[in-house]
C-alpha cells in the first residue's frame, strides 16, 4: 500500500471510530509508531480535523466526512464471500442485517461493477458438509442484537444454558464481556456469577436470556482483556506428537483441527501431526478411534492415558454379558 492509500484508508478508519490509538494504527497498517505520527501531521496540514486526548487517541472532530466511499471489485467480491460464510447464520438477525448491508453496496456500485458481482455471484458458492451431532448448531435469532445491546449498555444478563458434556442445564447471572467467534461457533466471553470466574457460553445452547435488571459499573473489574490473557492468550497447551498411518490419513480430514492440530510433515513411517492441545484427555479418547494405525510419538501422559482408556474399554467388554444371561 503506498502512502497516498494509507493516508486515505486512515482516514476511513479513523471516521469509522470514536477514537483510534497509535499502536493500533501501526499494528493495522504494518508500519511503526513514528511513522504513524508523520501520517497523522500530514493528514492535519491536509485540512483533515484531526483531534486528540492523551493515553486515549486520535478522532475525527464531529462534522467532517469524506466523500461518499466507492468500493473497488476486489472488495466488492470479498464482501461476496463473506456473504457465503454468514450463510450458516441466515435465519439469525445478524444473518438479515448483513445480507441488506450488501444489498445496499451493490445499490451503488457502478453498473460495470454490478455486473461483474452478479456474475462472480454464480460461480461463489459454500457447500456445508452436515454431521449429526444431536443439537443444531444455529443461535437463537435475535440473540446477538441482545448480546451486542447488553454489552455496549453494561447490563447483567440472566440466562438458561445448557451444557452437554453433562446433559445439564442452569440458570445464572452473567456480566457479559464480548461475542468470539472460534471455528463455526459464536460463543459470549462473560464473567459468570455462579461460577465466580471468566467463562465462554456457546450461542446455541443459550435456553433462555433476559436482562437482570442491574447495571454493571463501568470501571469493573472484569474486563475482556483480562478474559483473554487469563483464558485464551495464556492457556497451557501441551505439545502431543502423533503418528499416523498415511492410508488413514485422509479419513481423519477436518476432525484433527477440533483436538488442536498445529502442523504435520510426512515421514518414511508415516504422517506425523503436532497438536497443541489445552484437553490431552479428548485427544487420547479421539486416537482411540483408529486403533493400530496410530502411535503416540512424543508426550507420555497422552500414551498412558491412551493406555488406560484402552484397558477400561477392554475390561467393559470382555465381562460377562447379563442381558444374555438372563435369557
Amino acid at each position: 500500500m503506498n502512502r497516498i492509500d494509507r493516508l486515505t484508508a486512515m482516514i476511513i478508519y479513523l471516521q469509522g471510530r470514536r477514537r483510534v490509538t497509535v499502536e493500533e494504527l501501526s499494528e493495522r497498517y504494518s508500519i511503526t509508531p513514528r511513522t504513524v505520527y508523520r501520517d497523522l501531521r500530514a493528514l492535519q496540514e491536509a485540512g483533515v480535523p484531526l483531534g486528540s486526548e492523551p493515553g486515549r487517541g486520535y478522532f475525527i472532530v464531529k462534522g467532517y466526512h469524506l466523500p461518499p466511499v466507492h468500493f473497488s471489485r476486489e472488495e466488492a467480491s470479498s464482501l461476496l464471500a463473506g456473504e457465503r460464510y454468514m450463510n450458516q447464520w441466515n435465519e439469525t438477525q445478524l444473518g438479515h442485517s448483513y445480507r441488506s448491508a450488501l444489498d445496499k453496496i451493490r445499490a451503488v456500485l457502478p453498473s460495470d461493477d454490478r455486473e461483474y458481482l452478479e456474475l462472480a455471484d454464480r460461480y461463489l458458492k459454500v457447500f456445508h458438509y452436515h454431521r449429526k451431532r444431536g443439537r443444531e448448531s444455529i443461535p437463537d435469532e435475535k440473540i446477538f442484537h441482545f448480546l451486542q445491546n447488553a454489552i455496549i449498555r453494561k447490563k447483567l444478563i440472566r440466562v438458561d444454558y445448557f451444557s452437554p458434556y453433562n446433559e445439564e442445564k442452569t440458570s445464572r447471572n452473567v456480566e457479559p464481556l464480548g461475542l468470539l467467534l472460534m471455528e463455526k461457533y459464536w460463543y459470549l466471553a462473560a464473567w459468570c456469577r455462579m461460577r465466580s470466574d471468566y467463562r465462554m457460553f456457546r450461542l446455541d445452547r443459550f435456553e433462555k436470556y433476559q436482562e437482570a435488571g442491574e447495571e454493571l459499573h463501568p470501571d469493573s473489574p472484569h474486563t475482556l482483556k483480562e478474559f483473554y490473557e487469563r483464558n485464551l492468550h495464556e492457556e497451557e497447551l501441551e505439545e502431543v506428537v502423533v503418528r499416523f498411518q498415511k492410508d488413514i490419513v485422509r479419513y481423519v480430514a477436518d476432525q484433527k483441527y477440533n483436538h488442536g492440530w498445529a502442523w504435520e510433515q510426512v515421514t518414511e513411517k508415516g504422517v506425523e501431526m503436532t497438536f497443541l492441545c489445552s484437553y490431552p484427555d479428548y485427544l487420547s479418547r479421539w486416537l482411540l478411534i483408529w486403533g493400530d494405525a496410530v502411535t503416540v510419538v512424543k508426550n507420555d501422559r497422552v500414551k498412558k492415558r491412551v493406555q488406560e482408556v484402552a484397558a477400561e474399554v477392554y475390561r467393559h467388554h470382555s465381562g460377562p454379558d447379563i442381558s444374555t444371561n438372563n435369557l
